[in-house]
């Protein structure tokens, strides 16, 4: 009896429990009421809008699998962003807190990154190492152009470079045949000025230079000759006031002449260039052009 009585009771305490446990879990699942509503359109991603509730976004990928964020998809890209943005914000932007790329393009048989606009590309560094660049081109295999330029370019800065020639179509034969002369190298800021001039009765001439020559150049050096006849020419008076003067011992000689000078403006006094330099500690051991 007492037996009996044992089993009674342990089977309502697991009756209990039993049923406690189940109204917790029948709770916990939420009314039908509360399910998620909302609704979309066709080709167009959802995200969420409320808690409950699911609506449009602005991204939009067609039956192709093109995708487009606030524009509709085109066929000329996989993946189109437009909008409209202020500088300095952007349409896409790739920030990368490593020492990777922020954003890489790179087509097979193509162009790798394409940009258009007022200005078609913008590089900008932060780094103070001389051997960072804002833009940078390579020439992996050293065949193709590390750079091509199709109009004018303009730099405001210094100039390094490995060697420099102009190449133009041949005037002698202009279709099939280009023309290339080699720059003039020297390791001042050199400017220099030329010309022709014909001595008067008393064998004196006035050579007049630019109205800027003064304030431009400094250490004038003077090259002068004579042309069609045996004669001596000398420069009578040093450059002063934009101007110099040239003498000959005999009357109307014509006189080939060439001035040079050194750049002291502002830009040239503060960029010197120094003609020799060590090589970093990076670099030694190496060649530039091996």
């Amino acid at each position: 009896m007492l037996k009996r009585l044992i089993y009674c009771l342990v089977g309502l305490m697991l009756l209990v429990t039993i049923s406690v446990g189940f109204g917790w879990e029948t709770k916990s699942a939420g009314k039908v009421d509360e399910k998620v509503r909302g609704s979309g359109t066709s080709g167009q991603i959802a995200k969420w809008i409320d808690s409950d509730r699911i609506g449009d976004s602005v991204i939009t990928e067609d039956a192709n699998g093109q995708i487009a964020i606030g524009t509709t998809p085109s066929i000329v890209s996989k993946f189109l962003v437009v909008g409209t943005f202020d500088n300095p914000n952007s349409a896409i932007r790739g920030i990368n807190n490593g020492t990777g790329r922020g954003v890489q393009g790179q087509s097979q048989n193509g162009i790798g990154v394409n940009g258009g606009g007022k200005i078609g590309v913008n590089g900008i560094t932060t780094s103070t190492d001389p051997n960072d660049s804002a833009v940078r081109g390579i020439s992996q295999f050293g065949t193709a152009l590390a750079g091509d330029f199709s109009g004018n370019v303009r730099v405001t800065g210094m100039l390094t470079k490995g060697g420099g020639s102009f190449r133009i179509d041949h005037p002698l034969d202009p279709k099939n045949k280009y023309l290339s002369h080699s720059f003039v190298e020297s390791p001042d800021m050199m400017n220099i000025y030329n010309g022709t001039a014909t001595t008067d009765g008393r064998g004196e001439a006035v050579i007049a230079l630019p109205s800027y020559f003064d304030a431009l150049n400094r250490d004038f050096r003077y090259q002068l000759t004579v042309i069609g006849q045996f004669a001596q020419a000398i420069v009578a008076e040093k450059i002063k006031g934009n101007q110099f003067k040239i003498k000959t011992d005999k009357p109307r000689v014509e006189v080939s002449w060439q001035v040079t000078g050194i750049r002291q403006d502002k830009f040239a006094e503060q960029n010197r260039i120094q003609v020799e330099v060590e090589k970093p500690k990076s670099e030694r051991g190496t060649l530039q052009n091996p």
